[in-house]
């Protein structure tokens, strides 16, 4: 008995067809790459960390929300939810704002019952010539980012970043 590599209907050694045997590979290889790149390890990452501190700053929030922030607590990205690090320090201080005065003076005035609160939270970021990344993303001083806890989810921005040596 003698078999053709490919038989009258196109099917490699009458089993499959060679058409269909080209898109597997194609989509198998596709699957490999994807793969690949989700879980490779990027060894610059892994050598390259240090502890910085990134001081937060939100404005104008009531002591409710203060008060659900809590030392010691993971502080992650609001929308990603990578985290940051640990919140080691929150201080609060009056809101402020400039408003006009009936002798037509500008003046900085207190907010009644809000307040401007420094959260400050150390991780490990990637120090690099081109930025300072924390939870896989990059920071920079005023830069907006969105921060949320066990019981809190707010929006600031980066107000200081602190190399711990």
């Amino acid at each position: 008995i003698r078999m053709k590599i490919i038989d009258k209907r196109g099917r490699l050694f009458g089993l499959i067809n060679i058409i269909d045997l080209f898109i597997s590979i194609v989509l198998i290889a596709l699957i490999g790459f994807g793969a690949y790149k989700v879980f490779k390890v990027n060894p610059t990452v892994a050598v390259n960390t240090e502890k910085v501190t990134m001081v937060y700053m939100i404005q104008e929030v009531r002591d409710v929300t203060y008060n659900a922030i809590e030392e010691g607590e993971i502080a992650k990205d609001y929308d990603k939810n990578t985290v940051y690090g640990k919140i080691v320090k929150k201080e609060a201080l009056p809101a402020t704002k400039m408003v006009n005065t009936a002798d037509g003076r500008m003046v900085e005035a207190e907010i009644p019952n809000r307040f401007d609160v420094k959260i400050y939270i150390e991780g490990d970021a990637v120090v690099s010539k081109t930025g300072v990344y924390m939870g896989n993303q990059e920071v920079r001083v005023g830069y907006p980012v969105a921060v949320k806890g066990r019981k809190f989810g707010v929006r600031g921005f980066v107000y200081d970043l602190i190399m711990n040596e």
